[in-house]
């Protein structure tokens, strides 16, 4: 019991440090502080501790050395998983997720201080991060499930592939949230919300990125509140479905006011945080619901 209860503590533990992680990443790009150490890796300018940092290289520098403590806490907590649970194939998959695109996150990084990347590929930076972090998150959701009272619900094929496909769609939500980031697009329909002042006729520029942001979005949430409303009306008993999509509709309305508020704001860092905060729970919303339809 007491092991169990040390595994719960250490999943939550880390599920908040890849938060941290995924906001003080966000820190960077707002701040445009990716190239506060050069083209150094993984040293900053030659040293292990710059002398004299300017503000860019201080939140640089955090973001590694946190992300590289997060690393090793999820490749502990990614065998402790497996050995716990060495029969449950979602551990195994979990684990294996939570563990690989952290690497592959931060090799990426790595690629972007040593190599000029072009904003298409930084943009996936982003979303590697939302998916070990949710594969952390589930982890942890997984060691609390009680065995008579499983986290699964039974709903008919063509619902689950409905759910299948929206969580592959709110993936492709976050690359374009993440393309607006990375090309500099936030404000490309100007100051104004919900009009858009920018030149959309032209593909790739500015205007165009954030207005097919604006309009993915706004398919995501009908889409996310027609499938709350469909669990809710042929699959009320489900509970698990239903406040995993209850939560989903919640955060996707709060996304959206939120991406409001950073045009109407002009760009306030900590509304552009809170951004980033409110997709990070959504994903790991629709990730504990499409976890639940796929288990048997």
């Amino acid at each position: 019991m007491k092991l169990k209860r040390a595994y719960q503590i250490f999943s939550i533990i880390t599920s908040f440090g890849m938060l941290l992680v995924l906001l003080m990443g966000a820190v960077v790009t707002k701040t445009d502080s990716g190239d506060g150490c050069g083209n150094s890796w993984p040293l900053c300018y030659g040293e292990l501790l710059p002398t004299q940092p300017k503000l860019e290289t201080i939140i640089e520098v955090s973001h590694r050395y946190v992300s590289a403590w997060l690393g090793i806490l999820v490749i502990i907590l990614a065998i402790w998983a497996w050995k716990r649970d060495p029969h449950r194939k979602e551990i195994k998959i979990l684990a294996g997720s939570a563990v690989f695109f952290i690497v592959l996150q931060g090799l990426l990084g790595a690629a972007a201080v040593i190599w000029s990347q072009s904003s298409a590929v930084l943009a996936s930076h982003f979303g590697f991060s939302l998916v070990s972090f949710a594969s952390v998150v589930l982890l942890a959701l997984l060691s609390f499930e009680k065995r008579e009272d499983p986290f699964v619900a039974r709903v008919s094929t063509a619902f689950k592939k409905n759910l299948y496909w929206l969580f592959a769609y709110l993936y492709a939500v976050v690359y374009t949230g993440a393309l607006v980031r990375h090309t500099g697009s936030s404000m490309g329909c100007g100051p104004e919300f919900p009009s858009c002042s920018g030149t959309i006729a032209e593909f790739g520029s500015q205007a165009s990125i954030h207005l097919l942001h604006r309009i993915a979005a706004i398919v995501l949430f009908l889409w996310i509140v027609y499938s709350w409303y469909h669990a809710r009306k042929h699959y009320r008993n489900q509970k698990a479905l239903n406040k995993g999509l209850q939560f989903a509709a919640l955060f996707v309305l709060l996304q959206g006011v939120s991406g409001a508020m950073i045009v109407l704001s002009n760009l306030n860092l900590f509304v552009a945080l809170s951004h980033g905060l409110i997709i990070s729970f959504l994903f790991g919303a629709l990730s504990f619901v499409t976890l639940i339809v796929y288990r048997k």
